[in-house]
């Protein structure tokens, strides 16, 4: 390559736009992706690796610097957005060079964020490509030297490269390309594996916990589901029970101890191990102790309390003994009563990985669309979504399913049914024939509804729909989840802030937290994107929300609230005023106890 030739050529590009004629040093492909970007900023994104080969490029990176480590070098694989998804480095100097130019996990670099890159060239060609220093568009990467390669897959997953970064002067373009090459076709071989590697996991998983004596055992990789005898025994709802917590187990990926509640009657205690690479063990048994106490459905779901008749003996509980069982039941309902979005989050990932219909009901913008596509994506990853605006939908126009119908494949796919509680009749009556048709094919789509009500209304033009659905969900308003408002709000915040520091003082968190949220998550974002124009970088403070975040909060409780904090009182009463105690009593932690304790304004009981 003749770098002074190219450089001149960059900067009149950069200068005109255009070059008229094309010098010849310069290849017509990197020419070619010049008049295809724009030198802009690389963007921070997020890490959502959807379907990447991000396990396997991290496993095939870290053996080959295991064999030669401290070479000049730094892996990374890019996904086909341009984003960063895993780098490993090899030289300290040149990490930090990578460092400043934000070629790191979560940093969109494609053609136009920074205009040409390798991994973009190799997209564009098929298969692989290189780009030398001053190929280049961006003025910040006129140094770097990169090769990249195609993963090959066979599978339909997006179309990662692994790309080989060095310093442009090493002078060492050819033997990067290979190594591009060889690294890319070691991460395809063990994406085309994985299934076989998911499924041996499982397989071994199952047979340790058999092993170590367990009346049940499940285990799935999301495709079958294993039982031991013990399970096949049970009762076919029992049976049900269990298999949507292995399922649920392998969606969320999160281990735990569970108290279940089957509907024989019957209590067990089982533990919940996921699976390396999408996959779940669920091993226990019954428990030994025959007396149970069983907890009306009706306190365990949200706003269906009935309070009590009489005046309530918050000490009748300290005059008898209660059973071990008693107390872990009541303990798991407190826990359910207390953190409701934990349980919708549960019923919708056990649906997504059985492939169950559900309806979804909430207030506006309690995030019941986001909630369906969150687990469906983790359930499958390489999965196909497509959300419908119900709203949009009118008495003429093409069939608003037709695409999906066009679309399906082995892939799974999901149908997210957006404000269903807009749609007119008309529109009601051509989405129901559209879905009666859609479900009844082989391999049909998975639907989830979202209706913005707490209830359903079956003589609205939505009721039409319902006997599409197998199951409902209800997904609570953000003041019911005051446990979990700081880590969404931040959650929120990091997407906002495109990687810069800024973060929110325990102030800020405690106004949060005693503000009603109307308008629930969505309100949320919109609050935060106010801040974030206002104060980008920084610790940003109580005086920095806009004045509707300081308005007193209605003091009439709703049903939920009046639930919450019955219970927290009977285990204060229970506990002598030991908040230690009454935290392990309702399931949650001590800091959520003391929050709703100065929510709900309970004095001190002792």
């Amino acid at each position: 390559m003749d770098v002074v030739r190219v450089e001149s050529a960059r900067r009149r590009f950069l200068r005109y736009g255009r070059l008229d004629p094309a010098p010849g040093a310069l290849r017509p492909e990197v020419l070619a992706s010049w008049e295809r970007s724009r030198a802009g900023e690389p963007v921070f994104v997020g890490h959502e690796p959807a379907g990447s080969a991000v396990a396997e490029a991290d496993e095939v990176f870290a053996g080959f610097f295991r064999l030669t480590p401290h070479l000049p070098c730094a892996l990374a694989l890019v996904g086909y957005d341009g984003v960063v998804r895993v780098r490993h480095d090899g030289d300290d100097g040149l990490a930090e060079l990578l460092d400043a130019v934000r070629l790191t996990p979560g940093f969109r670099h494609g053609e136009d964020d920074v205009g040409t890159t390798a991994a973009a060239l190799a997209a564009h060609l098929d298969g692989a490509a290189r780009v030398d220093g001053p190929e280049h568009l961006h003025p910040d990467l006129v140094w770097l030297g990169e090769a990249a390669a195609v993963v090959p897959r066979d599978d339909g997953g997006p179309p990662d490269a692994v790309v080989v970064w060095e310093h442009g002067g090493s002078g060492s373009g050819a033997l990067g390309l290979a190594l591009a090459r060889r690294l890319a076709a070691d991460v395809g071989a063990l994406v085309r594996d994985r299934g076989h590697r998911r499924a041996r996991a499982v397989h071994e998983g199952y047979a340790a916990a058999e092993a170590e004596g367990h009346a049940w055992v499940l285990a799935t990789d999301g495709a079958f589901l294993l039982t031991s005898p013990g399970v096949r025994r049970l009762p076919t709802a029992d049976q049900r029970v269990l298999g949507d917590l292995v399922l649920a187990g392998a969606v969320l990926a999160e281990p735990a101890s569970r108290h279940v509640d089957l509907l024989s009657g019957r209590c067990a205690e089982v533990t919940v191990e996921p699976v390396p690479g999408g996959g779940c063990v669920v091993a226990g048994g019954p428990l030994a102790e025959s007396r149970v106490a069983t907890v009306p459905e009706a306190v365990r779901r949200q706003g269906s309390h009935v309070a009590p008749t009489a005046r309530r003996d918050y000490a009748a509980d300290l005059r008898t003994r209660a059973s071990g069982s008693h107390v872990e039941a009541r303990r798991r309902a407190n826990r359910e009563l207390l953190s409701p979005y934990l349980r919708a989050r549960q019923e919708v990932a056990a649906a997504v990985g059985q492939g169950r219909n559900q309806l979804l009901l909430g207030e506006t913008g309690v995030g019941k669309r986001t909630l369906a596509v969150e687990q469906f994506r983790r359930a499958h990853p390489d999965g196909r979504i497509r959300v419908v605006d119900c709203a949009a939908l009118g008495a003429d126009g093409p069939d608003p399913l037709a695409r999906v119908r066009r679309e399906l494949s082995d892939r799974p796919y999901l149908v997210v049914l957006h404000q269903m509680n807009l749609l007119g009749p008309v529109a009601a009556r051509r989405l129901d024939e559209s879905l009666r048709t859609l479900v009844a094919l082989p391999g049909g789509p998975t639907v989830a509804g979202c209706v913005d009500s707490v209830s359903i209304d079956a003589t609205r033009p939505y009721g039409l729909l319902l006997r599409h659905f197998h199951e409902t969900v209800r997904v609570p308003a953000l003041r019911y989840r005051a446990d979990e408002l700081g880590e969404i709000a931040l959650s929120i915040l990091h997407s906002l802030s495109g990687g810069r520091s800024l973060r929110l003082s325990l102030q800020v968190v405690r106004v949060m937290e005693g503000y009603a949220w109307p308008g629930n998550v969505r309100e949320l974002a919109d609050v935060l994107r106010y801040v974030v124009a206002r104060k980008p970088v920084g610790v940003i403070q109580a005086p920095d929300l806009p004045a509707s975040c300081f308005a007193a909060r209605a003091p009439r409780m709703s049903m939920l609230e009046t639930a919450q904090c019955d219970a927290i009182i009977q285990a204060l009463y229970e506990s002598r005023g030991n908040r230690y105690k009454a935290a392990e009593m309702l399931g949650i932690a001590r800091s959520s106890l003391y929050r709703k304790i100065d929510a709900f304004g309970i004095s001190y009981i002792g």
